[in-house]
């Protein structure tokens, strides 16, 4: 039964965009519910990439705090469920069977994002949490998510990314993406965003913070996450978390999927732009191995030759498919250089697996979707 709804789910549109983007719709089902949201204490976190990570650790410092906490992140990896956890668990299978059933029965036209968005924060209402952590899906003004007031509103790095909906250069991408700062909302960000001049503007009738890199112990691979340690760290202390708290959260917090080892010498890291590609390359370019073997996957419209420019130099490139009908043909991802063409990512790996030699690494990335589909081929630890 769960099955055949989620897959009706994913028929929904992800994001509608078609005409005048608004949040009518989900206000439409928000307010056959009660309009409930308003009575939620939201930390609303946008941004490039690091959103999923600063949510991550913002979760564990607020759980460990003693606050029950809702963590709402997207995409999921492997299982819908990912998307909605209560203190790191996700929401059950009869729940989540539960919850579809009750945003259904509202009678409204959502699109798949607006959906799960409603389901979720109506979820965590009824489980009576104390903060919600809600990772934007898409942009900041138009996501249904900024259905919500912030009372945080956190801003990670900000890069080109989704230009054909959020706009072609940094300024419009970050004013679209300040768009989640409400009227009583404390603005957090770190001094070396790219778009800081435009945060600063959007943020001069509130209190702003700007975030220093976090000097601490942490879980997560690579040194950029150091920045979005510093906002979890800033979000921590605005709540009157102590720090010792938020110290002892950050260097526990996990979040699969990024710079995550599956075997000794298989790296998997979901990095779905340019920005984010120089990241992994300065942290491949960091590690000890004798060859590299990357497979490299993507959605369609993204700036795929961009990113494979900026990947660390494979000495042998495996051009896959993700498992999702969006993603692009690899066969168009033309590359000079030794570079074979798999369609399957399960098989992509068997291949690189196969090539490898014992001190060789094997790093999967680009879509989400693509690290999904490979994580789910290892046993669940």
């Amino acid at each position: 039964m769960l099955k055949q709804e989620l897959e009706h789910l994913y028929s929904l549109k992800k994001f509608d965009f078609k005409g005048k983007p608004s949040l009518k719709q989900i206000e439409k089902a928000l307010e056959k519910l009660g309009n409930f949201h308003k009575k939620l204490r939201v930390i609303h976190i946008t941004g490039t990439n690091g959103k999923g990570s600063t949510a991550a650790m913002t979760t564990e410092i607020l759980k460990q705090a003693g606050y029950k906490t809702g963590l709402f992140t997207s995409p999921h990896l492997i299982r819908y469920n990912e998307r909605i956890q209560i203190n790191r668990k996700e929401i059950t299978d009869e729940e989540l069977l539960e919850y579809i059933n009750k945003v259904r029965s509202l009678d409204v036209e959502l699109s798949f994002f607006e959906f799960t968005t409603t389901l979720a924060l109506k979820y965590f209402f009824d489980k009576n949490v104390d903060f919600i952590v809600l990772e934007v899906g898409l942009g900041g003004t138009y996501d249904a998510t900024n259905i919500c007031d912030a009372e945080i509103a956190a801003i990670t790095d900000i890069s080109p990314d989704h230009t054909n909906v959020l706009g072609k250069t940094i300024k419009e991408i970050a004013e679209d993406k300040c768009g989640i700062i409400k009227e009583r909302s404390t603005v957090i960000t770190d001094k070396n965003n790219k778009a800081l001049d435009v945060i600063k503007e959007k943020s001069k009738n509130n209190k702003l913070v700007i975030a220093e890199e976090y000097e601490g112990t942490i879980r997560l691979k690579g040194e950029f996450q150091r920045r979005n340690a510093g906002i979890a760290y800033s979000i921590g202390k605005e709540l009157g978390v102590q720090e010792e708290i938020i110290k002892q959260a950050i260097e526990k917090t996990e979040w699969p999927g990024r710079l995550e080892y599956l075997e000794k010498n298989v790296l998997v890291d979901c990095e779905h732009n340019p920005a984010a590609i120089e990241e992994i390359t300065r942290f491949v370019k960091s590690l000890d191995y004798e060859r590299l073997i990357i497979i490299f996957g993507v959605l369609k419209r993204k700036d795929f030759r961009k990113m494979i420019k900026k990947l660390p130099k494979p000495d042998f490139l495996i051009l896959t498919r993700p498992n999702i009908d969006k993603a692009l043909d690899p066969a168009e991802l033309a590359h000079e250089g030794r570079c074979a063409v798999v369609e399957s990512p399960k098989a992509a790996l068997s291949f690189a697996k196969a090539i490898a030699k014992e001190k060789d690494l094997i790093l999967i990335t680009g879509s989400c979707y693509l690290v999904g589909n490979v994580k789910a081929i290892y046993p669940k630890k």
